[in-house]
């Protein structure tokens, strides 16, 4: 080996003793199991504990620093079309405890698992539906709308987990129409779940719309979507709406959607653009059916509805809102929902969390519900406290 040879391989061999000498530790300060969680870590300040490029950060892998087993985790832009700022780790913390990770430059580590998933639906026109391994959503493109299938709402799959279902459901559903056999519809429960969830022209599980007297002026179906991340451990999309009157007010919306393995709540960041209006009132839904009860657990910040699907053989379909505090929205049950409105000007963004449960599955009750709900907003107030320590 010359000196130049063993010159670089020197470095290369300090840098890894460096990267080693940092653990990453996560440290829940809550007295409640979190359960499966996906912790954001800037990805700047892992690349400068590490002393690492921006090029390296593709092929980081974590490791449990304790058991030695692999984290899952994933590199992730927070904002459409810019680099990677995130490095998303799905942890599992119990009441004030800690996780120490390492991580390392490894390009030849085994690939993860997929724990979330989201496609558009040729099958049917152009649904765009998501998963991960508890729930399933979907929502509807033009080429449907051209059906006169018209609708803004968020659909919601009821599944028993930890199975994907979206190909399967698709692949069935067509199946049957294609024999005339109504027992292979995706509407009946053939023992993994099952679509009983009636959306309508309703908001469904956490749609938006203008709320202006007392009513809700929603827009018609997404224009274009796009996926910015699809796993391993979280999914994200964002879809266009085209412009809408709004009581003489002309609004587009452009709304990201992110789900995370081992939650049942999608995050939805919503941005409204309008002219000649100081501020508009902008409400994230969901809908209550007839013999549905609505619940607002927590002031402004959690609504819950025991739903009940189209089938009654289906159990019930639990849906809910959380917001944090700083979001300063007003929970209200008016026009057949459970509402959150926003109080915001043209191009200022709201943020809320919007999923689903199902009594068949692992929300049995509604007070079940109601406490995850709830458990939810506590983890959004104390987030996992991210330090570093040297080995």
């Amino acid at each position: 080996m010359n000196f130049r040879s063993a010159w670089i391989a020197a470095i290369v061999v300090g840098m890894a003793v460096f990267a080693k000498s940092q653990e990453l530790v996560l440290t829940n300060p809550l007295d409640a199991d979190r359960g499966q969680e996906v912790v954001e870590v800037p990805l700047a300040q892992v690349l400068g504990h590490l002393h690492l490029t921006a090029a390296q950060a593709g092929s980081l892998a974590a490791y449990d620093a304790g058991s030695g087993e692999r984290v899952p985790d994933q590199i992730y832009s927070s904002k459409p079309d810019a680099p990677a700022d995130l490095l998303l780790l799905l942890v599992h913390l119990p009441a004030h405890g800690k996780l120490r990770v390492r991580l390392r430059v490894a390009p030849d580590a085994p690939a993860l698992q997929t724990l979330v998933f989201g496609r558009e639906a040729p099958e049917r026109k152009d649904d765009f539906a998501w998963e991960n391994q508890q729930v399933a959503y979907r929502i509807y493109g033009p080429a449907l709308q051209a059906t006169g299938e018209i609708t803004s709402g968020i659909d919601v799959w009821s599944k028993r987990i930890p199975n994907f279902v979206i190909d399967s459901f698709y692949k069935r559903d067509a199946e049957g129409a294609r024999t005339h056999n109504p027992a292979l519809s995706y509407h009946i429960d053939n023992g993994q779940g099952l679509d009983s969830y009636l959306v309508g022209l309703t908001r469904g599980c956490g749609g938006t719309a203008v709320f202006a007297g007392g009513k809700l002026i929603v827009s018609k179906n997404y224009t274009t979507l796009r996926i910015l991340a699809n796993g391993p451990i979280r999914f994200s999309a964002q879809a266009e709406y085209a412009p809408w009157d709004a009581n003489g007010v002309s609004v587009t919306e452009s709304k990201r959607i992110t789900l995370d393995a081992g939650t049942h709540m999608n995050r939805i960041d919503s941005t409204y653009t309008f002219d000649g209006a100081g501020t508009l009132d902008l409400a994230a839904g969901i809908a209550v059916h007839e013999g549905a009860t609505a619940e607002f657990p927590v002031d402004g910040s959690v609504a819950s509805v025991w739903d009940t699907p189209q089938l009654a053989s289906a159990g019930r379909i639990a849906t809910g809102l959380v917001a944090a505090p700083a979001q300063e929205a007003k929970t209200v049950a008016a026009a057949g929902h459970a509402l959150m409105v926003f109080t915001r000007r043209s191009g200022e963004s709201f943020s809320y969390l919007a999923g689903s449960g199902w009594s068949k599955a692992d929300m049995p009750t509604a007070a079940d519900w109601d406490a995850y709900l709830k458990r939810e907003l506590r983890k959004m107030d104390h987030p996992v406290e991210v330090s570093w320590k040297k080995n």
